[in-house]
């Protein structure tokens, strides 16, 4: 057994006998691509995409051209640590659908914080519920750069027409930036709000999420319904 086996199998058993909770975000990483390169020693590669992206987040978070770019990664491990992120925004909207009840900017925050993890580029979601609040339905329905994204009213409308929506909640994230809506986001709102409210459909709030929190237009009285 080499000297990398026996360091692989005891980093393993670490983890079997205590979690993730104490390994630092490079051996998180060191241990993660055990499953992507055979043979090479991944703690400096664990390390060299910590001092590159900043953080486990920020890692999780770089486009594939970034990170086979990094020392020690290459195309597939690129393409391993960007399929594990997928994962990840996955169980989180599987986790988040059985608690899928939006009612008030708490809980369209709550849903749609997790909708935009790992994104690097801005991108548009549009919840439709029924009645009571539970969500029908939730997709992309736009993605665009790293500062803009492009939604398009009447696909809202024909997505919420679809499933017979009486209400909606859209979100986009600022991936590079703050929570805050840019007047950009402030006209697309009132747009989106008012081509719904033409075929009996109620926008009831708009989040935007950054890196610095989560935003609802409701909850800080920049939604078109208080503003006029």
């Amino acid at each position: 057994m080499s000297s990398h086996s026996g360091h692989r199998d005891r980093v393993k058993k670490e983890f079997r006998d205590s979690g993730l909770d104490h390994f630092p975000d490079h051996k998180v990483l060191e241990m993660l691509l055990y499953y992507a390169i055979p043979r090479a020693d991944t703690n400096e590669t664990g390390h060299a995409l910590i001092s590159r992206f900043g953080s486990l987040s920020g890692v999780f978070d770089a486009p594939l051209s970034m990170l086979k770019e990094t020392v020690g990664v290459g195309l597939e491990a690129a393409t391993y640590i960007k399929y594990i992120s997928g994962v990840i925004r996955r169980y989180m909207d599987d986790y988040t659908s059985l608690h899928n009840i939006i009612n008030d900017p708490e809980s369209a925050k709550d849903y749609m914080r997790h909708k935009f993890l790992c994104e690097s580029r801005e991108c548009a979601y549009v919840a439709c519920m029924a009645n009571n609040g539970r969500v029908i339905f939730c997709d992309r329905v736009g993605e665009g750069t790293g500062v803009q994204v492009s939604i398009i009213p009447a696909e809202i409308v024909r997505l919420a027409l679809r499933c017979d929506a009486v209400r909606a909640v859209l979100a986009h994230n600022h991936p590079g930036g703050i929570c805050n809506p840019s007047s950009h986001d402030l006209r697309t709102t009132s747009i989106v709000f008012d081509e719904l409210r033409r075929v009996g459909i109620e926008l009831i709030d708009h989040i935007i999420v950054a890196p610095d929190g989560v935003y609802s237009m409701v909850e800080n009285s920049m939604f078109p319904a208080f503003r006029g």
